[in-house]
């Protein structure tokens, strides 16, 4: 008769004791050495039922405890002293003991901890089930009732009046800001949002309101306008300029609380349909036909603001109203500016953003001439600003290569250039642009990947690449301090880049917790908003001079 396999613990070490504890437990003991690796073993071994531990790196242990608790598998740390006690209570492992210990203690902490995540187990998934019910009836994020809830609490009054406006607000590049900024900063950035629009519509004249999400969690927002009895329903023109307060009055919360960067990739667009009531159907599918209607709506609208934003584009490229903002680069050691970065501006408050910019530059097919320009103002501003061996930071799209007029760079002395590849579009032909690329460096321009991390800048074009600096994306640095798979990325890339010969800069510093983090990885360059904030090329060249 085949004997029936019995469960194990997973440990970094073994000794006697342990082995004797487990046999009390009727447990078998699988070592997995070095501790490094126990976070990918218990996803390896499903049937593992405890986990001890002795090791005292705290980046190891917190792994652990992180990977083992979303398999609600408890942690006894082996400690070997009080550090490792302070250290059970900071990474809350589920319990402890002093090593050596005796097979008798080991084996009761061992069975205290397998008790304690039980009765947790009992209480999680209670908690599961409520939360999957609240999150059924309020959004989670804003706090807002969703559909299903708005449609009891309303169906009374949209019988009595006979009629309801259903508005459906589309607030588009907001997938923008999570692929730059990451999904913890689009989150607060809907929180913002969903809080100004409820100030918004609280004060506002249309008569009875009532709001809600259509999606959890989604980044759209509907509401139904149900007109107080005998006040008439809002006219297209009242929507039209609701439409155009609620976009100032949002644009300039998101710049309050978030900063000019965020707000000007912040787009709304609003449609509405008129709901009349019948009896005859379902007022839940009335709704969601209003719903359909007004989204359609929408999207008709932002087809008529790309034309409009097209014209701008235009024109701004037939004046040359594109300004550069340089941000600087500096050591991270001893803040000492390194270089600067060119971020090019529209003058337009609708192109403000870079991000916005291209996008309209490309749908109108007008990159080259949009890269052309920006590319002049920012070789004219370095002229004064580089001082001693500071660099230039001049952002590239792959397709600029292509080019004809891409060579000519103006007077500034290649080798004070650095050519920043941004991740816009996908290189598909490798040989190809690296035979581009050698003949820029040949002049002696050296190269910059941008947003490694995201989109297309991968390790394998970085490697096909071959760049002097590695810019990693805001989105790995964001909270760095406090990730520990963050942590070990940058550390990682930190050592590719040194036996590449290039240097990493990490971007989007904004909080010293950050700053101190990849200082002690070792990255050598950072720039964000904690150490400079972007300035026109007057403006920073005033501030330098100063400071001389």
């Amino acid at each position: 008769m085949t004997p029936v396999p019995r469960a194990f613990l997973l440990s970094d070490g073994t000794d006697d004791a342990l082995a004797q504890a487990a046999e009390m437990l009727q447990l078998d003991v699988v070592t997995v050495h070095p501790a490094v690796l126990l976070p990918a073993a218990i996803d390896a071994h499903p049937s593992a039922r405890a986990i001890v531990v002795a090791t005292d790196d705290p980046v190891v242990l917190r792994a652990i405890v992180e990977r083992a608790g979303m398999r609600r598998i408890p942690v006894i740390l082996a400690g070997a002293n009080d550090v490792a006690y302070r250290r059970a209570i900071e990474f809350r492992v589920d319990d402890w003991y002093l090593a050596p210990g005796t097979p008798i203690e080991i084996a009761w902490r061992i069975r205290s901890a397998l008790a304690r995540v039980a009765a947790q187990g009992n209480g999680v998934a209670h908690r599961i089930e409520k939360s999957e019910y609240e999150e059924m009836l309020y959004d989670t994020l804003t706090g807002m009732p969703t559909l299903p809830v708005m449609l009891e609490r309303t169906r009374g009054l949209i019988k009595d009046r006979g009629e309801v406006i259903v508005f459906y607000l589309d607030f588009v590049r907001y997938s923008k800001i999570e692929e730059i900024y990451g999904w913890e900063k689009l989150d607060q950035v809907l929180e913002t949002t969903a809080g100004a629009v409820r100030e918004f519509l609280d004060s506002n004249a249309l008569g009875t309101i009532r709001m809600m999400v259509g999606y959890a969690n989604d980044d759209d927002f509907i509401f139904l306008q149900i007109p107080d009895k005998g006040q008439p329903a809002a006219t297209d023109r009242q929507i039209t300029e609701v439409g155009r307060q609620l976009k100032l009055f949002v644009g300039n919360r998101l710049e309050e609380v978030h900063g000019e960067d965020v707000s000007s990739l912040f787009d709304i667009y609003i449609g509405s349909s008129h709901v009349y009531y019948t009896p005859k159907l379902r007022l839940e599918r009335l709704i969601y036909r209003g719903i359909r209607e007004a989204a359609n709506a929408a999207r008709s609208v932002e087809q008529r603001e790309r034309v409009r934003r097209t014209a701008a584009l235009k024109q701004v490229l037939h004046d040359g109203a594109v300004y550069i903002e340089f941000h600087p680069i500096v050591l991270a050691e001893t803040g000492e500016i390194f270089g600067y970065e060119a971020l090019a501006r529209g003058a337009p408050r609708n192109l403000r953003s870079p991000e916005v910019l291209f996008e309209v530059a490309a749908e109108a097919d007008l990159v080259w001439e949009l890269s052309r320009l920006c590319r002049e103002r920012a070789l004219a501003g370095a002229k004064e600003l580089l001082h001693g061996n500071q660099l230039l930071f001049v952002n590239i799209d792959p397709h600029d290569f292509a080019d004809p007029g891409f060579g000519e760079l103006g007077s500034v002395d290649p080798h004070r250039v650095v050519l920043e590849i941004t991740e816009r579009t996908a290189i598909k032909d490798y040989p190809k642009f690296r035979e581009r690329l050698r003949s820029f460096r040949e002049r002696g321009f050296r190269f910059a990947v941008d947003d490694a991390g995201s989109g297309y800048a991968g390790l394998g074009s970085i490697a096909n690449l071959e760049p002097d600096f590695i810019k990693l994306d805001i989105s790995l640095i964001n909270s760095i301090d406090t990730n520990f798979i963050k942590q070990n990325l940058v550390e990682t890339m930190v050592g590719f880049a040194k036996e590449q010969g290039a240097m990493v800069i990490a971007e989007g510093i904004e909080r010293a917790e950050e700053l101190e983090t990849v200082k002690r990885i070792g990255v050598p360059l950072v720039q964000g908003f904690l150490l400079h904030r972007p300035e026109r090329a007057g403006a920073a060249v005033a501030a330098h001079s100063a400071g001389d």
